[in-house]
């Protein structure tokens, strides 16, 4: 096939009123090719411009006298899709088109030029093959640097070991080693009171949910309950390292209940009472 861009209709010949002059007109005879049949391609006068990638059009083409018949056009639409695709499929996808075209009697002058189109893709293949052998080095990097850092923690802290004995833990002399000393921990004194004691009922007859906050310190607790009555007799009701307990108590009985925290300094003060019935 050989197509070229339709050009302005001469006036010369014509006659008025758009009717066609004396002369005779070369009529266009184009016939279908005979099965495999095949004109060779020839070189168009001028060569469609654009990018088709963009959604430019190239224009109209005419067909020459002589050439086969244009494909039918089915409404078919290109599809690239490069934003989708990946390097490793990218590369593969160019070299098969560049394959595809090549000889193709279907495009004989491609736009951009077949030539234009293999330079720069060979340019971006190496590129690639370039960038895929520097991130196989920097892997190799990485693991050997987390490698050496293991090796020299494991070094230093054999080395810290040793200036603590030398040092005999004088804080001075160990500073003078370029290592940092730590801090001496801070006594505890008092623990604090558990807060935001609850008792719920549980749906089930006498059964109560009891919870409160975790103390910071806390190494147990002490649960205790009274009958609603003045003074209170405080009785155990629970000793756990939790902060919920479940009990079973007198449907119809109203309760008072407190818990105290027990931690290295000994037991904190009670918290504010509750007063829940059992139901």
């Amino acid at each position: 096939m050989k197509p070229t861009l339709n050009a302005p209709a001469s006036d010369e010949g014509a006659t008025p009123g758009g009717g066609a002059s004396s002369a005779s007109q070369p009529t266009d005879q184009r016939t279908a090719p005979s099965p495999g049949a095949v004109n060779p391609p020839t070189t168009p006068a001028s060569v469609p411009t654009g990018r088709y990638n963009q959604g430019h059009r190239y224009g109209t083409i005419r067909y020459a006298v002589g050439d086969p018949l244009p494909p039918l056009n089915e409404g078919a639409k290109v599809k690239m899709g490069l934003s989708e695709k990946n390097t490793n499929q990218l590369i593969p996808y160019i070299q098969n088109h560049i394959e595809m075209m090549t000889g193709n009697l279907y495009f004989v002058t491609p736009q951009p030029p077949a030539a234009d189109l293999l330079a720069l893709f060979n340019t971006y293949q190496e590129a690639a093959l370039n960038t895929i052998n520097l991130e196989a080095l920097l892997r190799d990097a990485k693991a050997l640097q987390e490698q050496l850092r293991t090796d020299i923690t494991a070094m230093l802290n054999v080395r810290g070991a040793y200036v603590q004995e030398a040092s005999n833990g004088n804080r001075q002399v160990i500073l003078s080693s370029g290592l940092g000393v730590k801090n001496a921990p801070t006594p505890v004194t008092s623990i604090a009171a558990p807060t935001n004691l609850r008792v719920d009922l549980n749906g089930e007859a006498g059964m109560m949910k009891i919870r409160w906050d975790t103390v910071t310190g806390a190494k147990a607790y002490t649960l205790q309950r009274s009958l609603d009555v003045m003074p209170r007799v405080w009785e155990p009701l629970e000793s756990t390292t939790k902060t919920l307990v479940t009990k079973t108590l007198e449907v119809g009985v109203t309760y008072a209940f407190r818990v105290a925290a027990t931690g290295t300094p000994g037991q904190s003060n009670w918290s504010p009472e509750v007063i829940r019935g059992a139901a």
